[in-house]
C-alpha cells in the first residue's frame, strides 16, 4: 500500500504508547484523526462516525 503524505509526516514522531495500546500504527491514527477534524468533526463520537463512514464509503486499503 503506498503511503500518503500525511501518514509520512506523522511517521517521524516517536510512539510513546504502551505495547498494549499499539493495535494500529500511530502515524495512521494521527493522520485519520487529523483528516476527520479537518472535515469538521469535533469530539470522539463525531470522529468515530466519520471513520466508520470513511471505511464504508470506499477506503478498502485501511487496516481497520
Amino acid at each position: 500500500m503506498p503511503q500518503l503524505a500525511i501518514v509520512e509526516a506523522f511517521a517521524a514522531l516517536p510512539d510513546t504508547r504502551r505495547t498494549a495500546g499499539q493495535r494500529y500504527q500511530q502515524a495512521l491514527c494521527l493522520a485519520l484523526f487529523t483528516l476527520a477534524v479537518t472535515a469538521g468533526n469535533r469530539g470522539f463520537l463525531a470522529i468515530g462516525d466519520w471513520l466508520r463512514a470513511y471505511q464504508k464509503n470506499g477506503s478498502k486499503t485501511l487496516p481497520f
